[in-house]
């Protein structure tokens, strides 16, 4: 019965203790590491960008209309159409 005892016991004592803490600095260093990632990627995707050249495309172009809207109703003008 003691054996069992015990046992339960150191059992209970593992299952207490936590992990240990992480080495001082260490936070630092994983956001350091995960921002120079990003960085990383965000630089990536700005080199495929210039190197696709989508700013350099044509917009859409629309054509010049000979005659505004108030041409056409008569909108503004003295009597003259």
């Amino acid at each position: 019965m003691a054996i069992w005892s015990e046992l339960r016991n150191l059992v209970r004592w593992l299952l207490r203790r936590s992990d240990p803490p992480p080495p001082p600095g260490s936070g630092q260093r994983h956001q350091a590491a995960e921002q120079a990632a990003a960085r990383r990627r965000l630089l990536d995707q700005a080199q495929r960008l210039r190197d696709s050249r989508w700013y350099c495309e044509p917009t859409q172009i629309v054509p010049d209309v000979p005659m505004t809207l108030g041409q056409l109703t008569g909108y503004g003008t003295r009597g003259e159409r």
